[in-house]
């Protein structure tokens, strides 16, 4: 139930040489059941931008360190099998993306996609939480490259940070003029919400065979233009 709560406010201020006081009285509605649902804070301070600075937003984004990621403990990534008999590994060498002269160095990740023996839906997640400053842009971009491009049953999806929800880009197998096995590059956009926020990975397959899916040189730097 609305009601009105009113507030006596006094203000003092000089006008030549004098003190005057002067009162205001305020009508304020307010949800005398439920006042929590207003907050008075804003989800982050307002020089939240210019505190914070992070140089290395993302951790072993090359997979150069060796380390395969882990299902149980972050290392910095974090993998999640959820469909079929799928499985994952680094492989060597890294990407050779066409469009760039940066290569992926000597490791790549490559999810092993395996159907199960009643569906033939794979399915498995690499995510890692990033090191971000809440209401600063950043752009994501990585390398991927898909083993079989012709059926078009295999995608790949980029899930990011969007407001208090998520944002999410997929690309599919089939794409026209790009032979099996070529490395290509993705990317995305997106405001941080929290200092911590989480990127994520999404390979999956549609299809009674394995199926190769490679991503590599993962890189999350500071954007200066509109996200939105």
């Amino acid at each position: 139930m609305l009601g009105k709560h009113e507030v006596d406010r006094s203000i003092e201020f000089t006008r030549g040489g004098g003190l005057k006081k002067v009162h205001l009285k305020m009508h304020l509605p307010f949800l005398t059941l439920l006042p929590f649902l207003f907050p008075l804070t804003l989800s982050f301070p307002l020089n939240e931008r210019t505190t914070c600075s992070i140089s290395n937003t993302i951790s072993d984004g090359n997979f150069e360190s060796g380390t395969t990621p882990s299902a149980a403990t972050p290392n910095p990534w974090k993998t999640s099998i959820f469909l079929g008999s799928s499985t994952y590994s680094l492989t060597s060498p890294g990407s050779t993306p066409t469009t760039s002269s940066v290569s992926g160095g000597k490791y790549a990740f490559t999810a092993s996609l395996n159907p199960g023996p009643y569906s033939p839906s794979s399915g498995l997640t690499l995510s890692q939480t990033l090191r971000t400053c809440p209401g600063q842009n950043y752009s994501i971009s990585a390398d991927f490259r898909f083993s079989d491009n012709a059926e078009n049953k295999c995608s790949i999806t980029l899930v990011y940070p969007y407001g208090t929800q998520q944002g999410s880009v997929m690309t599919g197998s089939g794409i026209p003029g790009i032979a099996a096995g070529v490395w290509i590059q993705t990317g995305v956009l997106f405001q941080a919400v929290t200092k911590s926020d989480v990127f994520k990975v999404i390979f999956a397959c549609e299809e009674r065979k394995r199926n190769l899916i490679g991503f590599d040189r993962v890189l999350v730097k500071p954007y200066t233009g509109n996200v939105s």
